[in-house]
């Protein structure tokens, strides 16, 4: 019987023992689980008009267990302006996630000024339900600086008049040197204009025996073997139009793509010749302006078309010159 009595007192005793430690383990979650808070704070409780101070707003909650929603700061709150805004800061310890902002802030109308207070959604991880905590309303005095009654006051002193700093001579002298200016950049713009429009014209070779030797310098030096495809595509046109405005004795280095195909018109080329020469120089713009990687065998092409379309300006205006004479 005392047997009996002695194991049922030892089974007591351990689920008392249970029951304690589960309550201990319950305790400690919630000791570490707690419930989210706000606070804020201020360096100063009183300062001068227009004087900085900190103000400091603050948040704890669990983790794994709520969502924050942090409040919108803008430009003021109230009467305080925000000078600057510091990043908001977390940190992580005992189950617990911790933001924290400073704010600096400054007023500039006096009297007992009130920071209003700062509104945070707090929404729970499941979604089922949410609330808003409020900071605490924080008075701020605001006041002027004291006056120094040692200092002597000075009656108030005449309206001193501005001397005139510049004599009109000095704006008339600006005005002259402007306009010797634009005359002078106007100048050098239409001599080098010029000279690059005569040095196009300027050459030992005809238009055509030019055109094939630049065509044959082009393709042997490789530039499409190292990466050099835009440089390739651009030296290809401006072969081209160097080429017709010799032909033509006119300026066409400045035509468009568009244009170049309208100027064509005069030379009676075929459609197969202006189809392939306009899908040439529409792929020099994709690859100069598009960033277009074409073909190798694509590139190769678009030198031969060019060389044909010359080969036909050539021909087709010697027969005119035959028929004419």
């Amino acid at each position: 019987m005392k047997r009996k009595q002695s194991k049922k007192s030892v089974y007591c005793g351990l689920a008392v023992r249970i029951i304690v430690f589960a309550g201990f383990v319950f305790s400690l979650q919630n000791c570490y689980s707690q419930p989210p808070a706000v606070k804020s704070y201020v360096d100063k409780s009183s300062i001068l008009i227009g004087e900085q101070f900190h103000y400091t707003v603050s948040e704890s909650m669990a983790d794994n267990t709520y969502r924050l929603t942090w409040c919108n700061i803008g430009d003021s709150i109230g009467k305080f302006r925000v000078v600057k805004q510091n990043k908001i800061d977390s940190t992580y310890a005992n189950g617990n996630l911790y933001f924290s902002q400073v704010l600096t802030l400054t007023c500039f109308d006096s009297g007992l000024q009130v920071i209003a207070p700062l509104s945070f959604s707090i929404e729970t991880q499941q979604g089922d339900s949410s609330f808003n905590l409020l900071t605490d309303s924080i008075p701020i005095r605001v006041s002027y600086a004291p006056m120094d009654s040692v200092t002597t006051f000075h009656d108030i002193k005449s309206i001193i008049e501005v001397k005139k700093q510049w004599p009109w001579w000095w704006w008339a002298l600006l005005g002259v040197v402007g306009i010797l200016l634009f005359f002078w950049v106007r100048f050098l713009v239409t001599f080098f204009k010029k000279k690059k429009q005569q040095d196009i014209f300027t050459s030992k070779l005809p238009p055509y025996e030019e055109a094939m030797k630049a065509l044959d310098t082009l393709e042997k030096e490789q530039l499409l073997s190292t990466d050099g495809a835009k440089q390739y595509h651009s030296t290809l046109t401006d072969i081209f139009k160097r080429y017709l405005s010799r032909k033509t004795h006119a300026f066409k280095m400045h035509l468009t793509s568009d244009e170049v195909l309208m100027d064509l018109g005069q030379f009676n080329l075929s459609k197969e010749q202006m189809a392939s020469f306009a899908n040439s120089i529409r792929m020099a713009n994709a690859v100069k302006f598009a960033k277009y990687v074409p073909g190798r065998s694509d590139s190769e092409k678009s030198l031969l078309w060019t060389r044909e379309i010359i080969t036909a300006i050539k021909n087709t205006t010697e027969m005119k010159k035959e028929s004419d004479s």
